[in-house]
């Protein structure tokens, strides 16, 4: 299998559309049979990539973070009708505004930002649905994704900087709507990670560590931004696309090569806060065994399993009705969301090439990940560069399958 439309997509990726610099790999059935890689990991300085750089995975964190907190499910920690109030008291009365959610195009939704301007959060009542764990697999919870909210700068002020203190201080945010009723991406996967640590007893990052990266030997995943010098070396550039005007577009002649910014991610509010939503480091090899891992029922390539195979099948089993499944569909046509990640559900809406109930996620910097278990097929595809185009992604999904025809 030559994988020609495949490796054609990658080098499309770095010649036209100015990606700095990609790397894919493809296994099916714990074998790697495709991988590739081409372009800069570093343009200023001219390095060119090599398949072992490190990258900020942004939201590809959360596809781990559901897996931890499916162990802890499968283990009878919780039960998923269980109120968010049961284990974090603080969220017992969330307040709610009187504004109309906002999420008219996939921007607004997949950015969390879906309420206007003039958004009456001042005069409010309360929310008359409790927040319940299933409601955070499926963002449901009515939250946002402002990191830079006035609770969480306070907390930081007084000296409150670990996971669990922070995720508690998002109990003091006005809900957008009634828990259960519309999907809004948020910082519902960083309240996850302050439940596993409630749920385990143990620190988040120890508990992903232990049940998850090494069992699948995943050893380049962490949390936090690079400090030693060993791991700087390591990580790919970070860029940033721009363009003539302010909408992206691979099609436009306005696509300049990317600009490079500071390598850091804003999503790490702390030195200590392990953010279950976007926090983790990690490299295309460390997330393709992970990846494989799910694709085989939950079990990776060294035979250790971390999840069985019938709560892998309630991973990618859609979650979502009525409006809050019409909200998802401006961000992924065809697409339903399952505990934590896309599936597929409509071939005719979303042209993809893959088999219904195909899953993953993305990241910020243009991380995306591919999960068919009707073929025991994975693709982790991994780039360092923000402001990507979702076309990206269904053309690198349907490159595969018709190189698998």
């Amino acid at each position: 299998m030559n994988f020609v439309n495949l490796k054609n997509c990658m080098d499309n990726l770095v010649n036209i559309s100015k990606t700095p610099g990609v790397d894919c790999i493809v296994y099916k059935e714990h074998k790697p049979i495709f991988r590739y890689y081409t372009g800069m990991s570093d343009i200023e300085n001219k390095i060119p990539m090599n398949g072992k750089e490190l990258y900020y995975i942004f939201s590809m964190t959360k596809m781990l973070t559901v897996t931890c907190a499916l162990q802890l499910f499968e283990k009878d920690k919780f039960r998923m009708e269980d109120p968010l109030s049961k284990y974090l008291p603080e969220f017992a009365d969330m307040k709610i505004t009187h504004s109309n959610l906002d999420n008219e195009d996939s921007l607004k939704v997949s950015t969390g930002l879906s309420v206007g301007k003039h958004a009456d959060n001042n005069s409010h009542g309360f929310a008359k649905n409790h927040i319940t764990i299933k409601n955070l697999f499926t963002m449901t919870a009515g939250f946002d994704y402002n990191v830079n909210a006035p609770y969480f700068k306070k907390a930081i002020t007084e000296g409150e900087t670990n996971t669990l203190d922070l995720v508690k201080k998002l109990s003091d945010a006005v809900l957008w709507f009634e828990p259960g009723t519309r999907f809004k991406y948020s910082l519902c996967h960083d309240v996850l990670g302050g439940l596993i640590e409630v749920w385990s007893g143990m620190k988040f990052g120890d508990y992903m560590k232990k049940n998850v990266l090494e069992p699948l030997e995943m050893n380049n995943t962490f949390f936090g931004d690079p400090k030693d010098e060993d791991t700087l070396s390591k990580m790919a550039a970070l860029y940033t696309f721009e363009y003539e005007d302010t909408v992206p577009s691979y099609d436009k002649d306005g696509a300049i090569l990317p600009a490079r910014t500071l390598l850091d991610n804003y999503f790490n509010l702390t030195n200590e806060y392990e953010s279950g939503g976007a926090g983790l480091i990690s490299s295309a090899e460390d997330y393709a065994i992970f990846l494989d891992a799910l694709a085989n029922g939950g079990i990776g390539a060294n035979g250790n399993r971390i999840l069985k195979s019938d709560t892998v099948e309630l991973m990618k089993t859609n979650q979502l009705t009525g409006e809050a499944l019409e909200d998802f569909y401006k961000l992924r046509n065809g697409y339903g969301y399952g505990l934590g990640v896309r599936t597929h559900i409509d071939s005719n809406l979303s042209g993809s090439y893959s088999p219904l109930g195909e899953f993953g996620w993305d990241g910020a910097a243009g991380a995306f990940s591919l999960v068919d278990t009707t073929n025991k097929l994975s693709l982790t595809y991994f780039q360092h560069a923000r402001g990507w185009e979702v076309k990206m992604q269904d053309e690198i999904r349907n490159a595969l399958y018709k190189d698998l025809q």
